[in-house]
C-alpha cells in the first residue's frame, strides 16, 4: 500500500496547482487595467515559482519517499510565496489571505504539533504585516465601489467557498491516510508482539523435544517387557499404549525432520488434505466427521509440516466442543483453497486478551494462536463465525506452486 505521508505529498502538489489556477483566473481579471504592470508582473512571477514547485513535488513523489522535514518545507515555501502574492495585490485587503488557514490546517492534520505551531505563527506575523505593508490595488475598490459591491466581502465569500471544499477533499484525504497508517504500525506493533510470544512457545517447545526422548524410550522398552508377561486380555491396551507412544516418538521425528525439509512432497490438494485427516485420525480413533469437495483431485501443492500441525489444532478444537460429526467442506480456486470446519459447539468466547485471537472451550487458546500465526505466514487466514448450530471455521490458504514452493 502507498505510504501515507507519499500520497499526502502529491495531495499537496495537486492541491497547489489547482489554487494556481484560481489565481491564474483572479490575475487575468486584474490585467483588466484593475492593477499597475509592476504589480501583475510581480504576480505573474510569484504564480510561476508556485506551479514550478508544484511540478517538482510531483516528480520528487514520483522518485523517492519524502521526510516530514522535506513535506514541511513545501508548506514553507507554499506559505512564503503566498505571502509574497498577498503583498503584490492589497495586503490585508485581499481576502485571499484566509488560504494561510489551509496550510496551517493541512499540517495539522499530518505534521506534528511543532510543525503546526511555527506554521501558525508565521501566518500571524505576516498577516499582521500585510495590515500596513503592500501594494493597494485602488482602481479595483473604486470600480467595485461603484457597482456597489465591496471586494473584501465578496472576495470573502469566494476564498471561504474553495478554503471549504479544499479542506473537505484534499484535508480530509490526507488525515485519512495518516490513520490508516497509523493503524497499519498498530497492527505490525500487534504482530510483533505475537511473534515474540510465538518464538517463547517455540523455544520451550524445542526443550521438552529434547527432554521427552528418553522417557519415551524407557516407557517403549518397558512395555515391549511387559508384552511377555501380562494375560493375554491385557495385551490390547499394551499394544495401544505402544502405538501411543510410537506415534508421540514420530511427532519428535517430525518436529527434527521439519528443520531439514521445508516442504512436503508435491501431490494433489484433495490428497494433501486426506492425508492431514488419516493423520489426525490416528491421533484420534473416535473423531468424527463428513467432508464434501468437488471431484476432482485439485492443484499440486507442498506445503510446510506446520500446516498439517495448524490444521489438526483446528480440528481438535472443533471436536472437544462437538458431541456429532463434524461437518467439513473443501473448495478451492486459482489462487487459494478453503476448509470449513463446522462443529456444533456453543460457540466462539471472547478473544483472549493480548493475543487477538479466540480460545478453544477446553484450553488456553495457545494452540489456536499457533494454528492462526502458521497459516497467516503462508498467506493465509482463519476466521469463526457462530450460528444458530454451531461454530464455523474457516481456513483460506493460497495455492503453493509444488514446483516453486512460492504462492501463486
Amino acid at each position: 500500500m502507498q505510504h501515507a505521508l507519499r500520497h499526502n505529498f502529491r495531495r499537496l502538489a495537486s492541491l497547489r496547482l489547482l489554487t494556481c489556477a484560481g489565481i491564474a483566473v483572479s490575475l487575468i481579471f486584474l490585467s483588466q487595467g484593475l492593477a499597475t504592470y509592476e504589480q501583475l508582473a510581480n504576480a505573474w512571477v510569484v504564480w510561476v515559482f508556485l506551479v514550478s514547485l508544484s511540478v517538482l513535488q510531483l516528480w520528487r513523489a514520483s522518485r523517492h519517499e519524502p521526510s516530514p522535514r522535506e513535506f514541511f518545507t513545501y508548506l514553507l515555501l507554499d506559505m512564503g510565496l503566498i505571502i509574497s502574492l498577498l503583498y503584490f495585490t492589497g495586503g490585508a485587503t485581499n481576502p485571499f489571505i484566509t488560504y494561510l488557514l489551509v496550510l496551517i490546517v493541512i499540517s495539522a492534520a499530518t505534521l506534528s504539533w511543532g510543525h503546526t505551531w511555527l506554521l501558525c505563527l508565521i501566518s500571524l506575523s505576516a498577516y499582521g504585516l500585510l495590515l500596513f505593508i503592500h501594494q493597494p490595488l485602488p482602481l479595483l475598490d473604486v470600480q467595485l465601489a461603484n457597482l456597489g459591491l465591496n471586494l473584501h466581502i465578496v472576495g470573502m465569500w469566494a476564498t471561504f467557498i474553495m478554503s471549504a471544499l479544499f479542506i473537505a477533499y484534499f484535508v480530509v484525504d490526507m488525515a485519512m491516510a495518516q490513520q490508516q497508517q497509523a493503524k497499519q504500525l498498530a497492527q505490525l506493533r500487534e504482530q510483533s508482539l505475537q511473534n515474540e510470544h510465538l518464538m517463547a512457545i517455540a523455544s520451550q517447545a524445542a526443550a521438552t523435544a529434547h527432554e521427552l526422548g528418553t522417557p519415551l524410550t524407557t516407557m517403549a522398552i518397558t512395555l515391549k517387557d511387559l508384552e511377555l508377561d501380562v494375560s493375554p486380555e491385557l495385551l490390547p491396551d499394551i499394544r495401544l499404549l505402544q502405538q501411543q507412544i510410537g506415534l508421540c516418538k514420530g511427532k519428535l521425528n517430525n518436529l527434527v525432520a521439519s528443520a531439514r525439509l521445508s516442504h512436503s512432497e508435491p501431490m494433489p490438494l484433495g490428497t494433501y488434505i486426506h492425508q492431514v485427516l488419516d493423520h489426525w485420525l490416528l491421533m484420534r480413533p473416535q473423531a468424527l466427521f463428513e467432508i464434501k469437495q468437488p471431484d476432482s483431485a485439485g492443484p499440486q501443492v507442498s506445503y510446510p509440516q506446520l500446516l498439517q500441525q495448524s490444521l489438526i489444532n483446528l480440528l481438535d478444537n472443533a471436536m472437544n466442543v462437538s458431541d456429532k460429526a463434524l461437518q467439513l467442506e473443501l473448495s478451492w480456486q486459482e489462487k487459494r483453497w478453503q476448509l470449513s470446519i463446522l462443529d456444533n459447539g456453543p460457540g466462539m468466547p471472547e478473544e483472549l486478551p493480548g493475543l487477538g485471537i479466540k480460545p478453544s472451550a477446553q484450553g488456553m487458546g495457545i494452540g489456536m494462536l499457533l494454528s492462526q500465526s502458521s497459516i497467516a505466514r503462508l498467506g493465509g487466514e482463519v476466521t469463526w463465525q457462530n450460528l444458530p448450530e454451531g461454530c464455523l471455521c474457516n481456513v483460506k490458504v493460497p495455492v503453493v506452486d509444488a514446483n516453486t514452493h512460492s504462492a501463486h
